[in-house]
This record gives C-alpha cells, sequence and structure tokens, in this order.
C-alpha cells in the first residue's frame, strides 16, 4: 500500500495491516519486518475468555526465524547478482538454501554460519554447473573466514545429500586470463603446463 511509508528492512512499499493477538500492527508483506505496532489494549469482557499462550508464540519466536530466513535468501540473491550469475543458477542456490534452513542445527545455528550459508550454497550451485569460482573469492566477499566456511560447505554437501565436483582448473585459469586480458600465448601456456601436471 504506498503512501504509508517503506520497510526498513528490504525497502519495500508493500506494507499491510495485521492484527496480531488483538494488537494492530503495519508489516511488510514482502520480507515480514513489522514496521509500526498499535497500542494493545482490552476491556474486561475480553479478559474472560483469555487463553495460555506458549512462549514461543507470546514472543513472537517463530517469526524472527522466519525473518531471519528471509534475510538469508535476500543476501542468496544477492550474492548471485554480484557475482553476475545466470537466473537459474540463483533459484538453485535458493532452493538449496531453504532445504538446508529445514534442518534445526542450521536454523539454530550462530549468525556467523547462518551468513556462510549464503555462499556455500551459491558455490555449490557453481559447481555442480561447472562454473569457475572459487572458496576464496566468496569468503572474500562475505568477509568470511575460510575455516569456518569450508566446515559449513562440507556440512551442507553431506546433510543435503549433493553430488558436488571439484573444480576444474583449467576453466578457472581460462577464466582468470580472460579477465586479466592476458594474450591468447599466455592462456595456452597455462593450459599446457596444467594437462602437464595432471
Amino acid at each position: 500500500m504506498p503512501g504509508r511509508g517503506r520497510c526498513p528492512d528490504c525497502g519495500s512499499t508493500e506494507l499491510v495491516e495485521d492484527s496480531h493477538y488483538s494488537q494492530s500492527q503495519l508489516v511488510c508483506s514482502d520480507c515480514g519486518c513489522v514496521v509500526t505496532e498499535g497500542v494493545l489494549t482490552t476491556t474486561f469482557s475480553d479478559e474472560g475468555n483469555l487463553r495460555e499462550v506458549t512462549y514461543s508464540r507470546s514472543t513472537g519466536e517463530n517469526e524472527q526465524v522466519s525473518r531471519s530466513q528471509q534475510r538469508g535468501l535476500r543476501r542468496v540473491r544477492d550474492l548471485c547478482r554480484v557475482l553476475q550469475l545466470p537466473p537459474p543458477f540463483e533459484d538453485t542456490a535458493v532452493a538449496y538454501y531453504q532445504q538446508a534452513y529445514r534442518h534445526s542445527g542450521i536454523r539454530a545455528a550462530r549468525l556467523q554460519k547462518k551468513e556462510v550459508l549464503v555462499g556455500c550454497c551459491v558455490l555449490i550451485t557453481c559447481r555442480q554447473h561447472n562454473w569457475p569460482l572459487t572458496m576464496g573469492a566468496i569468503c572474500t566477499l562475505l568477509y568470511a573466514d575460510l575455516d569456518v566456511f569450508s566446515s559449513t560447505y562440507m556440512q551442507i554437501v553431506k546433510l543435503l545429500g549433493l553430488d558436488v565436483p571439484s573444480l576444474c582448473l583449467a576453466e578457472l585459469v581460462k577464466t582468470y586470463c580472460s579477465r586479466l586480458e592476458c594474450s591468447g600465448t599466455i592462456s595456452a601456456h597455462c593450459n599446457l603446463h596444467l594437462q602437464g601436471s595432471s
């Protein structure tokens, strides 16, 4: 609903009114962020019909997890766009993130591991499509620790039961030579050297 403002988390103007436990709220329909909250009021007659509510429902704990997942999904999409990956790669990386996030060990993990999970899902997708990308490159983009990244990567591959081929060095060299605008002679020499060492 334009005219009501923007979501502070994602910038969307798609804000909707929602009644949560008789409390009016303005919520972003794209990411689930609560933008404004109304005043919680009850009357004496309402209090006679009250029921016990579990702690997690009363605190919105489950909604936090959902918001955290939405943030992660946005980061997966953003990383794919920064790397200029084709749209099908982005879809696959998002699907892997959603599958991984369903596991309680991932949902309960520290923020650092959830940030690394974003990169792991993108790297797995790139490796499966023989797209030349290294762990180091993603760690640099995410400001992530390589040890944490590599252990999380192996955990996700095992957890999801994925078949992920190793990185093809010849493709990586070809990509770097192309980006550095090396002459064809240098590129050919590098590839010849790689073939001789394998």
